[in-house]
Formats: C-alpha cells, structure tokens, sequence
C-alpha cells in the first residue's frame, strides 16, 4: 500500500500480538479533510429493547408525554410510531411472547428460541459487512432464566442460534478489542491487576503509524493518539469495575455468607447505573471504528423483576408491585421505572450523536445508524400487546410523532429494511398488511 493510499484509508486497524485488532476511526473525516466527504458511512442497524412495557397513556401525547421527556432532546432525529400490534402467539405468557416478537416477528413453538432470525442478523448478512464482529449485544436486565432465552436474547442467526448478550463490562472490552488476563484460574482480582494493556500487543504498529514512515499528517496522528488514549481511558474504567465485582459482598464472615459477588448480575438499580454507561462508551467506540455495525442493547429483559426505589416509594420487584397492578397501585413509580428506562436509551442517543464526531457525510454516529426501538407489552397489567409504541432513528425515515391503526410489527420491521434499502422479506408475511406511511 502506497503511502497516499494509507492517507485516504477511510478505516484501518493497528494489529498485534496474539491477534489484537484496534480500530481507527474515520480519521480523515474526523481532521474535516475534503476528501473524507464523498465516503458515505456503512449500512448500521441497533435494534434497543426495554422491558416490562409501556402502557399506552404514557405515549398519548407523543414526545411531549412526561414520561419520554429524556427523548424529546431528539425528537427531530426520531420517528415515533403508536398503533402496533405485536401478533406472536406462541409459548408462556404475554412478556414471553411480546419478547418474542420484537425483533424477530415470528412465533415460536419452544420457550428457549426466538422463531428466526433477528432484524440485525438479516440486515448484516444483506448488507454484506466484513466487520471484526457480525453483532454484538449487550446490556442491563436481572433475568437468568435459561429456559426462556428470547426475553433476554434479541439478536439471532436463526432459530436456537443466539447472539447472547455480553453482561459484564470486561468481558464486553475484550470482547471488541482481544484483551487477555494474566494466566487461567486464580483470583480474578490479581488477574486483573496482573493483566496486561491490549494497546501493548500493538506498540510496534503504533510506532510506525506514529512515525514520518507512517504517511499520516501532523494532524492525524493527532487523532491516532487521541482515540488511542480513550482506548486506554476504557480499559481503566472496565478493569476497575472488575476489581470491585470480585471484593463486593466477599469479605462477611457469616457462615451462610455468599461467594463474591458480580455486580452486574446482582439485581440492583444502582449496579445496572455503574455499568450501563461503560457499555455505552464501548459499544459507541465499536461502531466508531467499525469493529461491529448491527446488534442488540437492553435495558431490562422481558418481564424482569428487581427492586426499585423513587421519590413515591420503594418495592421489593417492580413486575408483581408495578406493573402488574396498573392503573390502580403505584402509577408513580412505574412512571419513574420508564423514565428510568428512557434515561438509559438518551445517554446512549446522546453519545452518538456527538457533535465532535462527524462522519465522511458531515453526519453524527446517531444520523449514519438505523436504531429500532420497542418493548414486549402494550398494557403491562393485562398482557395486551396492542397499540404499542416503537421508535425508529437514523436512516431515511419522517420524523416526529405518527398515530396509526391496525398495523403489526411485521409492517414496522419491513419498513425498516425497506429504509435501509434492503428487499428481504422479514417476520411471518402473514401479519404483513403493507409498508408503513414513514418512509422519507
């Protein structure tokens, strides 16, 4: 490769020892070199899954309802959609079958399956990436029951073929960018304070980007260094997390005392708190650079039970306390869990649609990305799955609030993929009635 075709590389990847790959971002774009702004971004797809509903008063007055107030800051980049009916039948109760839906629009006759492939999984395999990771997923939720994966799966190569969500935060950074810990077995703690910086596998690589040989402007190795220092920056922050996990709850010596605890995995509010904006900042940093463009975040799994306090009170597990007993009991505090919920979804929208990150299209991360958003019920209390709200974000869509009736989530998935440019026929065809009326 000619030193001029290194300059224009849209992307590329420093790449080290045992097979560490770190991705660069769009660097021309990011400097605002002309030449960086006829390359238009790649095709991406999210899909955002948040549990235990939304009843449908809590949408009526679109992105001015209290409730969604954290996403009434991007009402001009989002298209709310009210109306949907989800149509899967298949196994458990309305939150399995709601979950099973989303995403997928197909039912399924067993209670650890989603009935085919997800909306991300058909978008990657028609789009054609060759990225480092087909999907990744990840999130927050309490749930473990294995016999029902797809209220807590919701990216599948097809049926019984799950992308399973990466939960903890260390796991999540090695994920993307190949960090090993120091030796098998042991003390997690001493792993890892013994383990060793991904960015020390690629030194030699980085030593010759860096450098006059490299080819790259003043400016852009500016940017090398730059985003390589976030690297580390996050790799501080998950190895920290880590260390706190495996201390927390370990040292009572009560004879019935627990092992250590992993505190992503402990049903807590305040845990999912500490976690949620790590996955944000790496799951940002991954499209950023290209090491993955379609997957699956979660806040809270179909159904979850966890406690959960507010200003209005506390209960034991907001599903039974909650949302099982609206209207009539405790409508403060499920007002509180949603915008709990969408508090969550507003940071990640806000990371990516940071200003300072332009792509080669002069578009921000949350401009370049299709984002499809929804939840398993309709009327928590009842189970319905009508008249459900969904939102859609990025990609050629109208904006703003549309009211409409008699639709299916089969339409909306559809929709999408249309938007996206793609042909494929997506969900059971038999609650397809026809495109939805929001395509730009």
């Amino acid at each position: 490769m000619t030193r001029a075709q290194r300059h224009v590389s849209r992307r590329r990847f420093l790449r080290g020892a045992g097979g560490v790959a770190i991705g660069l971002p769009f660097l021309l774009a990011k400097e605002g070199d002309t030449r960086a702004q006829g390359n238009e971004p790649p095709q991406r797809l999210v899909t955002l899954f948040f549990g235990n509903g939304l009843p449908k008063v809590l949408s009526e007055k679109g992105f001015d309802s209290p409730s969604l107030a954290a996403l009434k800051p991007f009402e001009a980049k989002l298209t709310m959609i009210r109306g949907i009916n989800v149509y899967a039948t298949g196994l458990g109760n309305g939150h399995t079958m709601g979950s099973m839906g989303f995403a997928c629009g197909m039912d399924s006759t067993r209670a650890d399956t989603k009935g085919g492939p997800s909306l991300d999984w058909v978008a990657y395999k028609e789009t054609g990436a060759a990225t480092p990771l087909p999907t990744l997923s990840t999130g927050v939720y309490g749930a473990d029951d294995s016999q029902e994966r797809m209220r807590i799966v919701h990216s599948w190569r097809a049926v019984r073929q799950p992308n399973e969500p990466i939960q903890d935060t260390l796991l999540l950074f090695n994920q993307l960018f190949g960090g090993r810990t120091a030796g098998p077995g042991g003390d997690p703690a001493k792993q890892a304070k013994g383990r060793a910086s991904v960015l020390d596998a690629v030194i030699q690589e980085y030593k010759t980007v860096m450098s006059d040989a490299g080819g790259y402007s003043p400016a852009i190795r500016t940017v090398i260094g730059e985003h390589l220092e976030h690297v580390r920056e996050m790799e501080r922050r998950v190895l920290a997390q880590a260390m706190a996990a495996t201390t927390a709850g370990g040292t009572c010596p009560a004879p019935e005392a627990p092992p250590a605890l992993d505190v992503l995995k402990e049903k807590r509010v305040a845990n999912w708190d500490k976690a949620w904006p790590i996955m944000v900042d790496l799951y940002v940093l991954a499209l950023r650079c290209d090491l993955v463009r379609f997957g699956n975040l979660m806040v809270i799994s179909g159904g979850d039970r966890f406690p959960f306090t507010t200003p209005f009170g506390s209960v034991a597990n907001v599903h039974s306390d909650v949302y099982h007993r609206w209207p009539g009991q405790n409508g403060a505090i499920l007002i509180e869990a949603v915008k709990w919920q969408m508090a969550k979804i507003a940071e990640l929208f806000a990371k990516l649609d940071d200003p300072s990150y332009k792509e080669g299209n002069g578009g921000t991360l949350f401009d370049n990305t299709t984002l499809v958003m929804g939840t398993e019920l309709g009327e928590p209390a009842s189970h319905k799955r009508d008249d459900m709200t969904f939102w859609v974000g990025g990609g050629k869509f109208k904006r703003g609030f549309h009211d409409l009736t008699k639709v299916s989530d089969v339409d909306l998935y559809n929709t999408v993929l249309r938007g996206m440019g793609i042909d494929a026929k997506f969900g059971d065809m038999r609650y397809f009635k026809g495109l939805l009326p929001i395509l730009a």
